[in-house]
């Protein structure tokens, strides 16, 4: 039986597409219509089938994926080599129950956790009649990890060292990355849609992309959401932050504040004993007869 996928006529309308080069663009009609595209819009991607049939280099396939991901079209799983149409269940309907059938089995399939959820969510959220209600239960969440544009090569080792394992120059490789705001964004809070990409977009262009991968990872930290990351870079532009150092210098400053802020001393209290009606302080009966002596010897010189 022939497999056939749909293309929405508003896809030359989109005003952000007009602006794609005709690489992008036909690399997203690919991601939309190749023979591993499946029902529920989640898919192993492979690139090696993809630069034979695009005549692109592994390079430009790796741009267009990082393209795409800060475009907020696609979420990619570098670790479980899965990739995700982020509106493909808008576009493609699955009402019809021999439909929703095919995307039940394909479900039991997806490696990622996060993709199993949102399809289940999608799918709930347009009425689509599947049988799945939640996640299966040996469903590993991995994460989104890096995505396959942000790996950098290892730094080469020198001859008096011994060769890492292979796990260790792959680890080594993830070290080295270099942050992408986009893939982290993901990693953190989950999949990136088009409102949460162009917010994303106008911080990176406001404070650049080294600072607001510190700021998702403090909130990361701190187990909180994107707007309280949001929070941290508004609060270093009041304060004209622009660079890591910047951040470094205002964390020395805030701790010494912390640490120096002068705190009242505890007064203590006079006992009820040593207070007199007026709330004045009572002597001791040794010292008030001490007192009465010297002032009785003092009168005493002054009448002679």
């Amino acid at each position: 039986m022939a497999i056939y996928r749909q293309l929405h006529t508003t896809f030359w309308k989109d005003k952000r597409v007009g602006e794609w080069s005709k690489d992008q663009k036909l690399f997203f009609l690919y991601l939309l219509s190749n023979d591993y595209t499946t029902q529920c819009g989640v898919y192993e991607f492979n690139i090696r089938y993809a630069k034979f049939e695009l005549d692109m280099t592994a390079e430009e396939i790796k741009e267009n994926i990082d393209f795409l991901v800060r475009e907020g079209r696609i979420v990619f799983n570098e670790k479980s080599e899965e990739l995700m149409i982020v509106n493909w269940l808008k576009y493609n309907n699955a009402r019809s129950p021999k439909v929703a059938a095919v995307i039940d089995k394909e479900l039991k399939d997806i490696k990622t956790l996060e993709f199993e959820i949102e399809v289940i969510k999608k799918c709930q959220e347009y009425k689509y009649p599947i049988q799945t209600l939640k996640p299966k239960e040996n469903t590993l969440s991995i994460g989104y990890g890096y995505g396959i544009d942000t790996i950098s090569q290892p730094t080469p080792a020198s001859t008096t060292t011994s060769s890492p394992t292979p796990a260790t120059a792959e680890e080594g490789k993830r070290a080295s990355a270099p942050a992408n705001p986009f893939q982290l964004y993901q990693e953190v809070f989950g999949v990136l849609n088009g409102l949460a990409a162009d917010d994303l977009r106008q911080w990176v262009e406001d404070i650049g992309e080294e600072l607001v991968c510190e700021a998702i990872k403090r909130s990361a930290l701190d187990q909180k959401s994107y707007g309280y990351a949001k929070g941290i870079m508004q609060s270093w532009v009041k304060k004209n932050i622009k660079t890591m150092d910047d951040v470094k210098a205002d964390d020395v400053r805030h701790k010494n504040q912390s640490s120096f802020t002068k705190k009242p001393l505890r007064e203590e209290k006079l006992p009820d004993w040593a207070v007199n009606e007026q709330g004045e302080e009572q002597l001791s009966p040794e010292r008030q007869a001490e007192l009465d002596a010297k002032l009785a010897a003092y009168l005493n010189k002054t009448k002679h």
